[in-house]
Parts: C-alpha cells; structure tokens; sequence
C-alpha cells in the first residue's frame, strides 16, 4: 500500500504543480510540501482536508490509502475530543477579547457562543455549504455566532489587501452561503469562485443593467485589477454579512 507521502507527491504531479504553486493553494509553504512529500513528517489534519478537497480525493483515502474503519475512526473520535477542548478554551477566552463587528451584524450584544460559527480554509468553501453534514475537522478555528445567523454559515480569515482599509488581513469574514445571485443588491460584498476547481474570493459585486454588465471589484483603490470579469461561470459561494476583529 502506497504512503501518504507517495499520494501526495503523485496528485502533485498529476496536478503538475510545483510545490510552491500547491502550497499557496491551502496556505503553506513549499518547504511545507517537501516535508510531507519526504515523509519527514505529516500535516496538521486541516491541511489534509484541504488537499483532499483540492484534488478531489477522499479524506479517508489520502490520509490512510483507504484504511477507514481501522485508522481514520480512531483520528476521527480523537480530533473531536481535541477540537471540543480546544473550543471550550476559546470561548473561555471570548470575554476578554476586544472586538469591533461591521455595520451588517446587529448590535455588538447579539452574539452567542453556543453553537459557535466554524472558520475554514478558503480552498474549502466552495464546497461547505454542499455538505449535509459538517465534520469537525473541516474547521481551524470557532467564532462567536451571530444571532439570526444560518445553521451552515462559516467565517473565513481574510487573505492579501485587496480589501483594505475596510478588511484588514487576519480579519474575519461571516459568510452567509445560503443568499442566491437573485437577491444580492449592488454594492455587496460576496465570496465566489470561477469554476469548480478555483479557489473562492472575496470582492464587492458591481451590477450593471444586464447580467453582462456584472463585475468584481476590490475596496482597494490602489490595488491593481480594479475591474474583475469572469472568464467561464461564477459560483457563489456567499454573502458576507459580518466581521470579526480581534484586537
């Protein structure tokens, strides 16, 4: 049976990529890739989520090579424990956060930790809001709930300065996945991806009087694809209804 440094290396080349282009995709660095293809050491389990997602393959299967029942139920019930330590960690710590929301929440008070809201990694949100049901792996991190706020929403950590000054990088996005193209107004900020196998971003829809006339725009004045067209069909990921700032 091959290793998981083998499949990884052979998805890789199938992908033809180099190990820099693959780590930019979930975040790490090439020297990153190189480790786990080296079988140096393995990933975290999120980073293994997100290649599976990526390439298209199973978690079970390129984590184990297919070993579900013996291997992965065992990580499974073990992650689960962590990640409910962890959590019950981070709400413990909520309190003495300093935090600001955007204008599209409601007010500061409105919030809940129970059933907090996961964050995931943006190589996985396109396919979030298609799942039946969430794993607790899928997530890296938890955040407060706001009220009114959907069972299957998701917050995303804001990448690059494309949305500045509104969105600092490490700020938080809430992500409301269930908003239709339909129902968006001009001016809304959204999360989407062009064709199934690009990754989501995040951008301020510009609507023209025909769906032709429809673009992407960053907040970014200085920022230097101020005009951002489609090259095949946009997929929708989201609505962006919220953030969260830690100070």
């Amino acid at each position: 049976m091959s290793t998981f440094a083998e499949r990884l290396y052979k998805l890789r080349k199938e992908k033809r990529l180099a190990r820099d282009a693959l780590g930019a995709k979930i975040g790490v660095s090439k020297t990153a890739i190189k480790n786990w293809e080296d079988g140096e050491n393995m990933p975290k389990v999120e980073h293994v989520q997100a290649l599976a997602k990526y390439f298209g393959v199973s978690f079970d299967w390129l984590a184990t090579g297919g070993q579900t029942t013996k291997l992965v139920e065992p990580i499974r019930q073990k992650l689960d424990i962590d990640i409910i330590k962890e959590l019950k960690d981070k709400i413990a710590a909520i309190e003495n956060r300093k935090v600001a929301h955007s204008e599209e929440l409601e007010p500061s008070n409105a919030l809940s930790i129970n059933n907090p809201v996961p964050v995931i990694e943006w190589v996985a949100a396109g396919s979030w809001s298609e799942a039946n049901a969430v794993m607790a792996y899928d997530a890296f991190d938890y955040l407060p709930r706001p009220f009114n706020f959907p069972e299957n929403g998701f917050a995303l950590k804001v990448r690059g300065v494309s949305m500045m000054p509104k969105f600092e990088p490490g700020d938080f996005i809430y992500v409301d996945p269930n908003c239709t193209f339909w129902e968006l107004k001009n001016g809304d900020l959204v999360v989407v991806r062009e064709g199934e196998n690009s990754e989501a971003t995040f951008k301020q829809l510009v609507l023209g009087e025909t769906s032709s006339d429809m673009y992407l725009k960053p907040l970014n004045p200085d920022w230097h694809e101020q005009k951002m067209t489609p090259k095949s069909e946009w997929e929708l990921v989201g609505k962006v209804v919220g953030k969260w700032v830690v100070f």
